[in-house]
């Protein structure tokens, strides 16, 4: 996971492909808001988290989709 800056200056988060990968998997959706994972939908949008209740917990295929993923092996090299 690291961190961004979204359009509006807000700092948020987004997980490596990797790890979106598991998440997949286990059936995880992902927190934009504070990074934590919580059970979602594949193609969750906007879920409300159950750690910072933002609503901003997205299914781990969605965020595929969205692009709010990196490679953690680009990074590496």
């Amino acid at each position: 996971m690291k961190q961004y800056q979204s359009k509006g200056g807000r700092t948020l988060y987004k997980p490596s492909l990797e790890e979106v990968q598991e998440m997949d998997d286990m059936g995880l959706g992902f927190c934009l808001a504070c990074g934590s994972t919580q059970a979602a939908e594949p193609d969750a949008r906007k879920y409300p988290c159950e750690e910072c209740k933002e609503e901003m917990v997205y299914g781990a295929q969605e965020l595929a989709i969205m692009g709010l993923v990196y490679l953690l092996a680009y990074l590496e090299k």
